[in-house]
């Protein structure tokens, strides 16, 4: 038998792992999925990756791929992951890659982290079959310290007890938009797939689609994203709901109310995130291209504490630099549009001050080198 081109290593419970398990599931790419506790991982994926974040990805001719957003540039670069969107909807499609994968932790991380009697026995179960399968007793006793280590992420996130019911309050809005959106769209930008939906899958899937206390909420709330969920996790292209979707991408008026929540919520913490960069950045101007932005070289180093407004709430966050490379991925996508779709783009995210990030400068532009996040 051959084996599959493709080697996940992940976890069920896992955040980013969901955003390229749906990309490999609903492209159809054959793949093998393992957790960290394989051999396998130890002795060829640890050496490379030098740190045991998840997801990884292994190729069959050789790359280890870490960090979701490239594993899915590797796809993309190898023509595997299908048509892509265009003009306006590739802009739509990257912002909401980005604030998928930043401004959905707060109400991830609070769901999961402060019902912790509800959820508690599941997680740790999680964690323990994750780095220590077949060693119930090890595994329970390891995943109860990463339990520990994940639930001090809260604050820094800015999840406090003064911004928890505009986090509540801002998730259950969101959940109603996109249930109204799909119910009469199988995905985000239409009838087929794209980084905005696997990115989604992120949050909604591990962690608000899975954990015990999220679960009923969703189910009850949003029933059809619950069941959008459910679609993503599979490799059918049709669905009963949608029999024969028309392929293709395109911006609905059902997504707009969507696109205003996400860019409310996302453009204050960017617009203050890029502030900060800016006087970092001052501050190092001999520093040459390709020095890494944290001299301990993790993947998302921070600049600082930033605060911002929603809604008449002041949350106070560590800034997150990957953020800001995602806004370049954006604004790039952005500087490729005529006039036209310039104001198309602006136009479907005003909110929060959005717009004028579309195509505000970098003080410096952003590179990746493996792991660490470099200026270039």
């Amino acid at each position: 038998m051959t084996p599959p081109a493709l080697r996940l290593f992940g976890a069920p419970c896992s955040y980013y792992t969901a955003k390229v398990r749906s990309a490999l599931r609903k492209q159809r790419l054959p793949f093998r999925e393992d957790f960290q506790s394989h051999p396998y991982y130890r002795t060829h994926v640890l050496p490379v990756t030098q740190n045991q974040r998840i997801p990884v990805l292994e190729f069959a001719d050789g790359p280890i791929v870490q960090d979701s957003t490239e594993i899915l540039d590797h796809l993309e670069a190898r023509d595997l992951l299908g048509a892509r969107p265009a003009g306006v909807a590739r802009v739509v499609e990257l912002f909401v890659e980005a604030y998928a994968d930043r401004a959905m932790l707060r109400p991830a991380m609070h769901y999961r982290w402060n019902f912790r009697a509800e959820n508690e026995a599941f997680i740790i179960g999680e964690f323990s079959r994750l780095i220590a399968m077949g060693d119930t007793g090890k595994g329970s006793e390891l995943g109860r310290v990463i339990a520990g280590r994940m639930s001090a992420y809260l604050p820094p996130l800015g999840i406090t007890e003064a911004t928890i019911p505009a986090i509540e309050a801002q998730y259950l809005a969101l959940l109603d938009a996109l249930d109204r959106h799909f119910a009469h769209h199988p995905y985000l930008l239409g009838g087929s797939p794209s980084r905005a939906d696997y990115g989604l899958m992120g949050p909604l899937h591990a962690h608000l689609g899975r954990d015990p206390h999220a679960v009923p909420l969703m189910q009850r709330r949003a029933p059809i994203v619950y069941r959008w969920t459910e679609r993503m996790n599979a490799g059918e292209d049709t669905s009963p709901e949608f029999p024969d979707p028309a392929p293709g991408f395109e911006i609905t008026a059902d997504l707009c109310p969507v696109l205003d929540l996400m860019a409310a919520e996302f453009g204050p913490e960017l617009a203050a995130t890029l502030d900060l960069f800016g006087t970092w950045a001052a501050e190092r101007t001999d520093m040459p291209a390709g020095t890494p932005v944290s001299s301990k070289g993790v993947d998302q180093p921070s600049f600082g504490p930033v605060r911002f407004d929603i809604q008449g709430i002041t949350f106070e966050v560590m800034s997150a630099g990957h953020s800001l490379w995602m806004l370049q991925r954006v604004q790039d996508a952005f500087a490729r549009l005529d006039d036209a779709e310039k104001a198309e783009a602006r136009a479907l995210l005003a909110a929060g001050g959005m717009a004028r990030l579309l195509d505000e400068k970098m003080p410096r532009r952003l590179g990746r080198q493996g792991n660490k996040l470099t200026v270039a």
